[in-house]
């Protein structure tokens, strides 16, 4: 090895090797400084843990370690890596010196009970925790055999008493006697059953607390992992190691807290978006004062699209009996329906939503308070402005402040009453933030009072989104069929012709007027001899361009108004909406739901 190593340093240094006289080789690389080629001195560095950049599904940890002072070539190695890294991820970076080696190494190591008597006694627990459980398990087939066997007798007494019924042969008073012994057997069994189960669940809690502190305590076994990082040093001074590498068992989830408020009389002019991640974290390694970053990056997804291949087409020929077809015609899959889906698409909270409103964000903390910075475009880093410190568990998660939002959104009340009397409350935004809103669980809260859960959509900067914040109780909303008309009219051909009559009344118990949004829809004629006409509308409908152009054509009303609040008499005002759908078919004629 010296030699090979020797012989490579006088090639890259500039030497010419000949065969035979003749040049083969020139080098124009610098020579090597003479403390690379030296023998590397082994070192052992301690390289606590200093970052932790948290993907969804792992993690990068960073450990920093000071390097002696001293010149020349150094062998350090980083122990107690965990057995959760994925070792092709190790790499280092120095500053004040260069890296010219990174391996990754583990030792098996025999691990002697009698020394340790925490592990001597949960060696000991485990195994008879595990002969309970297998206990435990005979128990379970034992009842299972006792509940066949019961269920085979009452079915050969149902056939008994089949088949005796009416007979002198049948007797009450033992098939009584029979029944209860049955009903009081499958009793017992069930008692049995619902007490096993709870003996189980106890027992397997038990084990797998104790394989986590076998585990803890090194196990039966233990292995040692370290890192070797080879290290040149020229010349004398400080310099400093940073050891990186990716563990599993490590995840973050977002979780947003979604709370509209008021200014005090009775209006709702705010809505703060308080963002939070869930972390797990079971690498075995404590994160102690570390600075945290939270990222959306996937660390093995591939780093190129994959390839698209050509596809080929051929005529199909014709099948003749005892062959088979050569080649057979191929249609090309259709791209994706889409298109403005109106009601029931968008990208929301809880409900759809279409239109764009507006966003205010930012709100400054002191250092201990900061939100996290967020970083990127499709790719998002938080980055928490406090150290934290997280603990491997394997029996819970825990949760972490990452940034709070407040935004100023358009506050509409919406009404489907066709589908639900209920008036719902839609708060509308845009993403003026400058960073990507992840996708996640959202809690939502009016003033003080929880109104569920929904999925918080991932929205992209200036994108539009949309919270649907519950019903408002305040606010009530009913259909109803006024007056249905069907005659047959016509002259040289009879048609049927059917008028309905509809109403909405709404009413409103809140002090102040808002802005209230009323859906409902009339059919749309699929054939030229269906004739449906929209009259009579006591209110206009929305004037709203995106609406006209995409909605209206599909037979969805939408009126827009601002609805006034409980008037000076204290009474809750009122609001109707009615109109009338006219349609006429020739007279005999069948009609069904066609596709939209």
């Amino acid at each position: 090895m010296k030699t090979h190593t020797r012989l490579s340093a006088l090639l890259l240094s500039g030497l010419v090797a000949t065969v035979l006289g003749v040049p083969v080789f020139v080098a124009t690389a610098p020579v090597l400084a003479r403390a690379e080629l030296a023998a590397a001195t082994e070192v052992a560095v301690d390289a606590p843990i200093t970052a932790v950049t948290l993907y969804r599904g792992r993690a990068m940890v960073t450990r920093t370690g000071v390097l002696p002072d001293g010149q020349g070539s150094f062998e350090v190695r980083i122990s107690g890596l965990p057995a959760s890294i994925e070792s092709g991820s190790l790499s280092a970076r120095v500053t004040g010196a260069k890296v010219l080696d990174v391996r990754y190494s583990e030792t098996l190591l025999e691990t002697d009970a009698a020394t340790s008597t925490d592990l001597r006694g949960a060696t000991k627990a485990l195994e008879e925790a595990r002969r309970t459980a297998a206990k435990q398990e005979m128990q379970s087939r034992m009842i299972n055999e006792q509940s066949d066997l019961l269920n085979a007798i009452s079915a050969k007494t149902a056939a008994e008493v089949g088949k005796d019924f009416g007979s002198k042969n049948l007797d009450p008073a033992a098939l009584s006697a029979q029944i209860k012994f049955l009903s009081q057997s499958r009793e017992e069994i069930i008692t049995q059953r619902l007490a096993l189960d709870t003996a189980r669940a106890a027992t397997n809690d038990q084990i797998k607390s104790l394989e986590a502190k076998i585990r803890a305590l090194g196990g039966r076994t233990k292995t040692a992992r370290e890192a070797i990082v080879t290290v040149g040093k020229s010349q004398a001074g400080t310099a400093t190691l940073a050891l990186n590498y990716l563990v599993a068992d490590a995840a973050w989830a977002p979780r947003y807290a979604v709370r509209a408020t008021d200014a005090g009389d009775d209006a709702l002019d705010l809505v703060t978006i308080e963002l939070n991640a869930e972390i797990s974290q079971r690498t075995g390694e404590e994160w102690k004062d570390i600075a945290l970053t939270l990222s959306t990056a996937e660390p093995g997804r591939r780093p190129a699209p994959p390839e698209v291949k050509p596809e080929f087409l051929a005529v199909a020929e014709p099948v003749v009996a005892g062959e088979t077809v050569r080649a057979s015609a191929r249609r090309p899959s259709s791209p994706g329906g889409g298109g403005y889906g109106g009601i029931g698409t968008g990208g929301i909270i809880g409900d759809p939503g279409t239109d764009p409103g507006s966003i205010n964000t930012g709100r400054m903390y002191d250092l201990a308070y900061a939100d996290a910075e967020a970083v990127g475009g499709a790719i998002v880093n938080y980055t928490i402005p406090r150290k934290v410190t997280i603990p491997t568990d394997d029996s819970r998660t825990r949760s972490q402040r990452v940034a709070s939002f407040d935004l100023k959104p358009e506050f509409t009340h919406v009404v489907h009453p066709i589908a639900d009397p209920t008036v719902y409350l839609r708060a509308k935004a845009r993403n003026t933030t400058g960073t990507q809103l992840v996708a996640g669980e959202a809690r939502l809260f009016v003033g003080d009072d929880s109104v569920g859960m929904a999925d918080f959509p991932e929205v992209a900067p200036g994108g539009e989104l949309t919270l649907w914040l519950g019903g408002d109780a305040r606010y009530e909303a009913r259909r109803m069929l006024v007056e249905k008309d069907a005659r047959e009219q016509g002259v040289f051909g009879k048609d049927d012709v059917t008028a309905w009559k509809w109403r909405i009344d709404i009413t409103s118990g809140a002090k102040g007027s808002t802005q209230l949004e009323v859906i409902d829809r009339v059919p749309v004629s699929r054939d030229e001899k269906i004739k449906i006409e929209l009259k009579d509308l006591s209110t206009p409908l929305s004037t709203d361009a995106k609406y006209l152009a995409d909605d209206r054509p599909r037979g969805i009303l939408r009126w827009s108004f601002a609805m006034p609040g409980i008037g000076k008499d204290g009474k809750p005002s009122t609001k109707s909406i009615s109109w009338t759908v006219r349609q006429s078919v020739p007279a005999g004629m069948r009609i069904v739901p066609a596709a939209e």
